[in-house]
């Protein structure tokens, strides 16, 4: 080169000094502001990612916990024995209303319905006889076959909670999502319960995530778009997404920003995508000062560059610093710059990116901790105080007291009133209690209508705590306005106190439920405290439940026979099975607290198998050899003859030990004939005609009908203790029990009288020609054993 390039213009030095002095600070100019640019842009880009990510996640938790809940409810509600007892009636669609259980049901499906959003429709589906019963009294008409239905191929395959395909509605004829579960009693499936969210509802929950110009899709795990409002599906299907991360795509010339997540129980995929330029929309601003800033410079540069250079370059190092703390996730930003040029605009932008950032984590912090609709404390925050306070209490001076309050007939007031009043009823609620609470509490709404106080003191001061929960259940005397009108309501309260009654959070809870339980057992609207009996009680029920699964395997249960004998020959005709329970741990159970337990639980199945069982070999040594007893006689639960195959599976068992059928004797009482009658008359007369003997137990104690002794297929009535308790003084008992046993020889059937423990009524009972009696008067119930030798002797 001959020489700089300068030289070949006739510019004098000053000239050329400024304009070499321009071009360094004009270039450094550029690569301050493309720097600064190019910082904000991938801060932005990567905020935006961070955001896509956490709000994904967010939808998938909604979704997946709505989902979720959803499936508790159906396999919460499958397993209440009730819904269980209704299904094994297995009744015709056009008797299913008639069902005693049906009022029932309904209550349970309306308040399913009614207490939980999105849900359409809660239904109970009997697949043999292809139909099903919904909330709000509706039954499907005979058109509808459950087994063309899209969701039962899926609830066919499953034993826990299924959720169903996108199908159209049979009742409402929208797009619909089934959550079943199937309705299983002795691992037999009797139907299935389910709740139906309609897509519409779905894309509702959606809609309120899509903010600040960040869009949703869902699909189903078959490829259905399930929402997609701007067609975006393909564009995600051509990127190859892969799930938890964001990536880049391209549509239609423009650059998104996506991420994808897969609901675990449903195998949908939620998308969350936001154009580019919606996330580098604060750098446009910047853009436009950054030219007007040139202008300026290039104009003012010639005579005050040094200036303008310094002015420019001193806050950027700054500003980076700042950038790099968010980056690393530190959000306490003041950076304090309030110049009017694009670096000011850049530490405004930073700044309140920052701001925003904070105060999302802020709300999302809040949320977790704070109930929606009262803005107390919720159900987290109070169990993790309360797991705090036990683990900082001195136990020696010091006590926490857990106070459960559960509104008395709060439904009443949702359905008489709406959900609006139910509503601000809560709010009103909570209000007035937490102005009432002591000073050392904590409080907060535990779900539904139940509130929880906790309240800390010394332990002399514990009577202060029970006068402070005292005042807030007489506060509720007062009534609450809703809507300029004064409702009145009333609170069950149960409390436990830590140390005394608990010693871990779990515990202390449940036991504060307790005593709920009990104030509403009461009659409600009181205080009940939580005693070593409740939870003695408790106990025993837990150990005698998990016993009885138990007995069978260990061979705890075993049989006592009660002789009963002919009141003309004094002879042992027949005797009655009767089960006992040797407890490894609490000895022998009486079968009024056992038999009940195994009722609720479904377990008299199995233990009645098991007598029958026991019963038939007992009958098979009697015939081979050859003692006088007519037959054996055994009780039958209504659960045992509502089984379907009952008969069958009686049949089978007589065959299997080969003796004769009319060796047994069933013994119902009146309430198993009641209960399903038409069922139950048909399944005795198929006992009837195998050869089986049937006696009517506990007569007198339950409906006292004799109408209804006509209709039924009975050998025998068996007069309750009771009964005979009082035939000695009584002359109306003695008048009654003369027309129940005139009245039975009248129509064939043998009278026997339980319970006789005395000569006089021995004696009674005979000048009224009853024809059989059993009782300690004769012999207790007595083993294998000592019945052979007792038989042996009264020959």
């Amino acid at each position: 080169m001959k020489g700089h390039w300068l030289h070949k213009f006739k510019i004098g030095i000053n000239g050329k000094v400024v304009i070499s002095m321009f071009l360094v600070v004009l270039s450094t100019m550029l690569m301050i502001a493309f720097y600064s640019y190019s910082m904000t842009k991938n801060i932005l880009i990567e905020q935006a990612e961070r955001e896509l990510s956490v709000k994904n996640e967010n939808v998938k938790t909604t979704v997946s916990s709505t989902f979720k809940q959803k499936g508790e409810i159906v396999h919460q509600l499958a397993s209440i024995p009730v819904i269980e007892s209704f299904m094994l009636a297995n009744e015709k669609r056009e008797n299913v209303r008639a069902n005693e259980d049906y009022d029932w049901i309904q209550t349970a499906l309306n308040n399913a319905k009614d207490n939980n959003e999105n849900v359409q429709l809660v239904w109970l589906a009997n697949v043999e006889n292809s139909y099903f019963v919904a909330d709000h009294d509706f039954v499907s008409d005979e058109l509808y076959d459950i087994r063309e239905r899209s969701w039962y191929k899926k609830a066919l395959k499953s034993d826990i909670p299924s959720f169903s395909p996108p199908y159209i509605d049979y009742a409402s004829n929208q797009l619909t999502i089934s959550i079943t579960q199937p309705v299983i009693v002795e691992n037999k499936k009797l139907g299935y319960l389910g709740v139906d969210i309609h897509l519409d509802n779905l894309t509702e929950l959606l809609k309120p995530f899509e903010t600040d110009g960040q869009k949703l899709i869902l699909v189903s795990n078959q490829g259905d778009i399930l929402y997609d409002p701007e067609n975006m599906w393909t564009a995600f299907q051509n990127a190859s997404l892969k799930e938890k991360e964001v990536w880049k795509l391209r549509k239609d010339k423009r650059t998104y920003y996506a991420s994808v997540r897969q609901l675990d129980n449903l195998g949908w995929k939620i998308g969350v995508y936001v154009p580019e330029e919606v996330v580098t929309a604060p750098l446009a601003d910047f853009e436009k000062s950054t030219r007007v800033s040139w202008l300026i410079a290039i104009i003012v540069l010639l005579t005050a560059l040094s200036l303008v250079l310094h002015y420019l370059l001193k806050d950027i190092p700054f500003i980076v610093r700042q950038i790099n703390k968010i980056k690393h996730g530190d959000l306490s930003v003041e950076i304090g710059i309030n110049r009017k040029d694009e670096v000011g605009e850049i530490a405004q932008a930073v700044e309140q990116m920052a701001m925003q950032i904070k105060n999302q984590m802020d709300e999302l912090n809040y949320q977790a901790k704070h109930d929606t609709l009262t803005s107390l404390a919720n159900r987290n925050s109070l169990e993790k105080t309360l797991q705090k306070w036990m683990e900082e209490i001195n136990v020696a001076n010091e006590i926490m007291t857990v106070i459960f309050l559960d509104l008395d007939q709060f439904k009443h007031v949702n359905d008489s009133k709406g959900h609006a009043y139910g509503d601000k009823l809560l709010i009103q609620v909570g209000e007035r209690i937490n102005d009432q609470r002591p000073k050392d509490s904590f409080f907060g709404r535990f779900g539904g209508d139940e509130f929880i106080l906790i309240i800390r003191s010394k332990k002399e001061a514990l009577h202060e705590v029970h006068s402070s929960i005292e005042q807030i259940h007489e506060s509720f005397l007062n009534p609450f306005l809703l809507f300029e009108e004064q409702v009145y309501i009333t609170t069950s309260i149960g409390v436990s106190v830590y140390p005394i009654d608990a010693q871990t959070k779990d515990e202390l809870l449940i036991h504060a439920d307790t005593a709920l339980y009990q104030a509403k057992e009461k009659g409600r609207n009181c205080i009940a405290f939580f005693t070593n009996e409740m939870k003695e009680q408790i106990e025993k029920v837990l150990k005698l439940k998990g016993g009885m699964r138990k007995a069978l395997l260990n061979e705890e249960f075993f049989l006592h026979f009660q002789p009963q004998l002919d009141m003309n020959s004094g002879e042992v005709e027949g005797v009655e099975a009767l089960i006992r329970w040797k407890h490894p741990e609490l000895g022998m159970i009486s079968p009024a607290d056992f038999i009940p337990l195994s009722e609720s639980t479904g377990q008299i199945i199995a233990i009645g198998d098991w007598v029958i069982d026991a019963s038939l070999q007992l009958a098979k040594r009697i015939a081979n050899e050859k003692l006088n007893i007519k037959h054996i006689a055994i009780n039958v639960s209504s659960l045992q003859l509502r089984e379907v195959d009952f008969v069958e599976k009686l049949q089978r068992k007589i065959t299997s030990y080969d003796v004769e059928a009319s060796l047994l004797e069933i013994e119902i009482t009146e309430s198993v004939i009641m209960d399903h009658q038409e069922e139950t008359i048909e399944k005795l007369l198929a006992l009837k005609k195998m050869g089986i003997k049937i006696a009517l137990d506990d007569f007198g104690t339950g409906y006292s009908s004799l109408n209804y002794l006509r209709l039924m297929p009975i050998d025998r009535v068996k007069v309750d203790r009771s009964f005979i308790q009082q035939i000695e003084n009584d002359k109306i008992v003695q008048g009654i029990l003369k027309t129940i046993v005139t009245l039975g020889h009248s129509l064939g059937f043998q009278i026997v009288a339980e319970g006789v423990e005395e000569e006089a009524q021995l004696q009674i009972l005979r000048e009224m020609n009853v024809d059989s009696v059993q009782g300690y008067y004769y012999s207790r119930p007595l083993d294998e054993k000592a019945l052979v030798e007792f038989v042996k002797r009264s020959l």
